[in-house]
């Protein structure tokens, strides 16, 4: 074979695999510039920067009567969620926290997991938002029927900027759930764990069955945790783990917590939110 056509033929081999290293590699035009939410959004200073604590203490009055209240201030929460639909029990919401507290905040859009995973810095512009109550849960969301709704997707966008970690100090933490609190917002929207628990069931039942052997409310099985009908375990029947058998004796309980009229929900969002 001629000199010259072999030296080729090894060049282009190596251009071509070199090419091909890079299709697995992120763009940095793409890290910079996610193609999800409103690149526009800058970081804002300290001055217009607000805590979830403070985002829910300023709002108690309206989020413990279950209304609602437009934001009008501009101000910017520096965030990470902490959950997302990825498997399938948290619908249409998300839920981020920053070192202060959580909240939930309603999406009208579905397979949110993709573009939000957990672990993934927020810029939120409240300007326009809403802030509301939902059976005394939190919520950021926009205005519908007269209380606090979901936001469409487009409106969402325009609201947020997927950020590096060097840009937001917020992570994704745990705390041991208490059960007597009464200051809802103090634990609401933050990931939380319930050690050496028992679950209602156990060892009998699958987690949200629907052959009626347990009562469903809004497609969703609630399980007593220790044997409390005020600290729950909310699965949906849609969840990808619904048919996941109650485990024997004490299991660890992670996931977001919410409330509803005075009952704790616990929402896993994976089956490995139970651990043995």
């Amino acid at each position: 074979m001629n000199h010259r056509l072999i030296l080729f033929i090894a060049a282009s081999s190596l251009a071509l695999s070199a090419c091909m290293d890079r299709e697995w590699e992120v763009p940095e035009s793409i890290q910079d510039n996610p193609p999800y939410g409103n690149n526009q959004i800058e970081k804002y200073p300290a001055s217009q920067v607000v805590t979830i604590a403070q985002l829910k203490a300023q709002n108690k009055s309206v989020i413990d009567a279950n209304s609602k209240k437009e934001i009008t201030d501009d101000v910017q929460l520096q965030v990470a969620v902490n959950g997302n639909d990825a498997g399938g029990n948290i619908y249409k919401q998300i839920s981020v926290q920053d070192e202060t507290g959580g909240i939930i905040i309603g999406i009208n859009a579905t397979d949110q997991f993709a573009f939000l995973p957990v672990g993934q810095k927020l810029l939120i512009n409240l300007k326009g938002l809403y802030i509301g109550g939902y059976g005394g849960q939190a919520q950021l969301g926009t205005l519908y029927n007269g209380g606090i709704g979901r936001i469409d997707r487009e409106e969402w966008e325009k609201h947020i900027r997927l950020v590096k970690d060097d840009i937001v100090n917020a992570k994704v933490d745990t705390i041991d759930f208490d059960g007597n609190i009464r200051d809802y917002n103090t634990q609401t929207g933050r990931i939380v764990r319930i050690a050496g628990a028992t679950i209602s069931g156990e060892g009998k039942q699958i987690l949200a069955p629907e052959d009626g052997s347990v009562r469903l409310t809004s497609n969703c099985a609630n399980r007593n945790i220790n044997g409390s009908s005020k600290v729950v375990l909310r699965t949906s029947t849609y969840s990808d783990f619904a048919s996941l058998p109650i485990p024997v004796g004490p299991v660890d309980i992670y996931g977001v917590c919410t409330i509803f009229n005075g009952t704790w929900q616990i929402l896993m969002r994976t089956e490995t939110d139970l651990r043995q």
